[in-house]
């Protein structure tokens, strides 16, 4: 890997995000070794081929990218389908400015490597998948998929906030600050906390996707140990430092107001999804307030008990969590 490309974005890292405390004590991989993470172009190779020969094209792709194109590849139909997809004048549009923000991937393959090698050390026996990028036509609610032992990127929903597509797209502004390189990693290893170790259904009650969202953060505080908070969760740095200077008004909101243990969708919603700030709160306010408060609790319950990480993502009792954590910010 070229050591410029790496120190470069190591730089920008530090100068745009706020660390905080991480909440966890970095464990010593000098043991675990693993080939060097490569991602698959998908996307880049498909959208090279010749439009005048798809046939051809596919035939030369058919034995790296079988994930993709299948077994029928080059029946009819299959060679029709693809034909309108890469000549599509948006997905041409949108592969040629993923193409140019990444003519290689090599700074976000170092950090999937080291990752994936603190990943091993918290769950020995773990799987390293097969990752390939790919040009989905800006699906942001899905830009990393883990199926099976296969992990797909796709790479057209990181490429800067300030994009013309995305622009064009009118994407608010809270959700185009995470479609940039420096997240990728992050996505990748929540997904395979997500798909691998989690139960995808939690519970109804806030306590329990706050906990939920909180193991999520806590994996990724020890697969990308010392690395910014702002990363991990995706808040922007005075979005932070509003939470570390509301905590305890932020906690005393759920208590006061008995939605610890309620299961009111909406009000559910407010806390934990998407938005441009949490509606309970002044707009300084970050969206997913109960994410973040969730985080805080698992860390408290992770400094407070003798606890592994693994035995602590299995734990299937938020309220115990809560409870062994002695949370009172």
């Amino acid at each position: 890997m070229k050591k410029t490309h790496i120190l470069i974005l190591t730089l920008v890292l530090l100068l745009t995000s706020s660390c905080h405390h991480s909440g966890s004590k970095e464990a010593d991989i000098t043991d675990i070794e693993i080939e060097q993470v490569q991602i698959k172009r998908y996307g880049m190779d498909l959208f090279n081929v010749d439009p005048e020969n798809v046939s051809a094209g596919l035939e030369e792709l058919s034995g790296e990218y079988r994930f993709f194109l299948g077994d029928n590849y080059n029946d009819t139909l299959s060679i029709i389908q693809i034909s309108e997809y890469i000549n599509d004048p948006f997905l041409r549009e949108i592969a040629g400015y993923t193409n140019k923000t990444y003519p290689d991937l090599e700074a976000t393959e170092e950090e999937l490597t080291l990752a994936f090698r603190y990943y091993l050390y918290h769950f020995p026996g773990g799987h390293v998948p097969s990752i390939f990028s790919y040009i989905s036509g800006v699906d942001f609610d899905h830009p990393v998929q883990y199926l099976d032992t296969v992990m797909i990127i796709a790479l057209d929903t990181y490429l800067g906030k300030d994009n013309i597509p995305y622009q064009k797209m009118r994407i608010p502004a809270y959700r185009t600050r995470r479609m940039q390189e420096a997240f990728i990693p992050f996505d990748c290893m929540r997904e395979v906390v997500r798909v691998k170790h989690l139960d995808p259904y939690p519970g109804e009650r806030l306590i329990d996707q706050m906990i939920y969202h909180g193991k999520i953060l806590y994996f990724l505080d020890n697969v990308f140990p010392g690395r910014p908070d702002t990363l991990k969760i995706g808040f922007a740095s005075d979005q932070l430092d509003w939470c570390y200077a509301n905590e305890s008004n932020l906690w005393a909101f759920l208590v006061e107001n008995e939605l610890l243990y309620s299961t009111d969708f909406q009000k559910i919603n407010k806390l934990i999804n998407e938005g441009p700030f949490t509606s309970f709160f002044e707009k300084e306010s970050p969206a997913r307030t109960g994410v973040w408060l969730g985080w805080q609790i698992v860390r408290a319950y992770m400094e407070r008990n003798d606890t592994g990480l693994k035995e602590m993502i299995t734990q299937k009792d938020a309220v115990e969590i809560l409870t062994r954590s002695s949370y009172k910010p």
